[in-house]
């Protein structure tokens, strides 16, 4: 038998639940919190008071990681315990998933009463907070148990789940299920963010349920159609229309095709346009979504790792113009981005290359612990066929697009801080305008990043970190120069969109999760920064 996975927040019963549950199904029973004191010498309240809370974050990773690789077990994790998307990945994928859960302040009421003190959950305030930072992954479970139920009831509904769904761990898997706020006055107040592994049909159906009045306009990259049959199969095919999806085709014109196609299948307003591909698609869809009868709902699908961590969110929308890279476009928020780690199988390891930049990016900019997973696990992540380390690669998507998701959620119009999610961006656009778009985006970003980090370090930053920056480049395989021809670059530069009252902004890299803006860049700092990574 596999194990039963029981989450949810501090005082919902899970040990209690657990260990009746264990003996009914004939499973062992392992309690999380009683691993990591037996483990560590310190019980969880006495580990956080003495050490702080990131430092038992990350034990408790620890246990719950090697904990997911028992069999027939009842495991009753710690509250936290979801929050590490690798520890989750393996429980997720060694049975099925319960969350147990309770109104807050039936929590907090159980709580009090416990005479074991939660330093992280002492009352109603702190369980909202707790129940905000998690609730995107407690609601990926397969069965939720709610309502403040009796504990033998819990344990009733439990095996009534098990015996009609089996025993195995369900082949398909939601890890993540968030609901953003949706930044725009046309259109819905919220968004769904679902990431998973293996989705079903069904699943992905759903989606056109929820969020279309009618049948959708569903276009989907050529490749994607060939070498993944089955989800674009998952979205009704009456409207259904197979594009190549290459760089050359983002232009207004490939826009207008669609526009065409949509009003001679005379789609109304309502109707989901739906983007199945890689960033280019979703960039060409949503720009057309976001023109077709000003705004129709737009249903992000995206295969690729670049989309699924980057591109797919945030609702910046737009084509290509001759001499710049995404000049025309639109704020247009998709309603739900669905992304299916599984598709990212099919890619060949220059394809995971670009989602690798976009991901390193997201580290340097604001995430230490994604870009120290990067630099320890990227290789493996990179790997394909079965040596490849897909809890890795699914932590990386998952904290990249959460990112994202928050430096979006605070500045949606980019208006201050979203800028910095152009590191790399500047000149790499440009390099892109150069090769005729022959060079692929997530690896011109990281030449782009390697030449602003030299840019940093001719102003004082430490040249310790352009170092480390160019020795996880190069130990994940990325080139670390290019022939092109500097002045087409700086041509390009002087096009980019970024440009205000003649100046270019620029985002330079102070340390690993800190960055800086500056306006001030002079044209020999430029052209320093590409001799940096021209090579000779």
């Amino acid at each position: 038998m596999s194990d039963v996975i029981l989450v949810g927040l501090p005082g919902s019963g899970k040990s209690t639940v657990g260990r009746l549950l264990a003996r009914a199904t004939g499973r062992d029973f392992l309690d999380l919190d009683e691993e990591f004191t037996a483990t560590h010498g310190l019980s969880p309240d006495r580990f956080i008071t003495q050490h702080g809370e990131p430092a038992f974050r990350a034990a408790e990773a620890g246990i719950t990681r090697a904990a997911a690789a028992r069999t027939n077990t009842v495991l009753a994790t710690g509250g936290g315990a979801v929050i590490d998307p690798i520890a989750r990945w393996r429980l997720w994928h060694a049975g099925p998933v319960i969350w147990l859960d309770a109104p807050d302040d039936v929590l907090a009421a159980r709580l009090a009463a416990h005479e074991v003190p939660r330093p992280t959950a002492s009352d109603v305030t702190q369980l909202a907070r707790r129940r905000a930072e998690r609730e995107r992954f407690y609601r990926a479970a397969d069965l939720v148990i709610a309502d403040d139920v009796p504990v033998e009831r819990a344990v009733e509904l439990a095996i009534e789940w098990l015996g009609t769904h089996g025993d195995a761990t369900p082949a398909a898997r939601r890890l993540l299920d968030l609901v953003v706020r949706r930044d725009h006055p046309m259109g819905p107040r919220s968004a769904q963010i679902l990431l998973g592994h293996r989705l079903t049909p069904a699943s992905l159906a759903d989606l056109v349920a929820r969020y279309s009045t009618g049948v959708p306009v569903v276009v989907a990259d050529q490749v994607v159609m060939d070498l993944q049959p089955g989800i674009v199969g998952a979205f009704p095919a009456a409207r259904r229309l197979l594009i190549d999806a290459g760089e050359a085709n983002k232009r207004l014109s490939s826009a207008e095709a669609m526009l065409e196609f949509a009003a001679e299948a005379h789609a109304e307003r309502g109707d989901a346009w739906v983007a199945i591909g890689g960033g280019t698609t979703g960039d060409l869809v949503g720009t057309a979504a976001a023109l077709y009868m000003r705004g129709a709902p737009l249903i992000q699908v995206p295969t690729t790792w670049l989309a699924m961590a980057d591109a797919a969110i945030g609702g910046k929308v737009a084509v290509d113009l001759s001499a710049a890279k995404n000049a025309a476009g639109a704020f247009w928020p998709p309603v739900a981005v669905v992304g299916d780690l599984a598709t990212l199988a099919t890619l060949d390891r220059d394809r995971l290359l670009d989602g690798m930049g976009e991901t390193l990016k997201c580290g340097i900019i604001g995430d230490p612990w994604l870009w120290e997973l990067v630099r320890t696990s990227g290789r493996a992540a990179l790997e394909t066929g079965p040596q490849a380390d897909l809890a890795a690669r699914y932590a990386m998507v998952e904290r990249a697009a959460l990112l994202k998701v928050g430096v979006v959620d605070r500045d949606p119009f980019e208006a201050g801080e979203r800028r910095t999610l152009n590191l790399g961006h500047t000149i790499g656009h440009a390099l892109e305008i150069e090769s005729r778009y022959t060079l692929p985006h997530g690896q011109a970003v990281v030449l782009g990043t390697r030449a602003v980090a030299h840019m940093a370090v001719a102003r004082g930053a430490s040249p310790e970190l352009a170092a480390e920056i160019d020795d996880v480049v190069a130990h994940l395989g990325f080139a670390t120069h290019r022939e092109f021809d500097p002045a087409v670059v700086a041509r390009a530069l002087r096009g980019d969109k970024k440009v205000h009252a003649g100046r270019l902004r620029w985002i330079l890299p102070e340390a690993i999760g800190r960055v800086v803006q500056v306006d001030d860049i002079t044209e020999a700092e430029v052209m320093a920064a590409l001799a940096h990574i021209r090579r000779p």
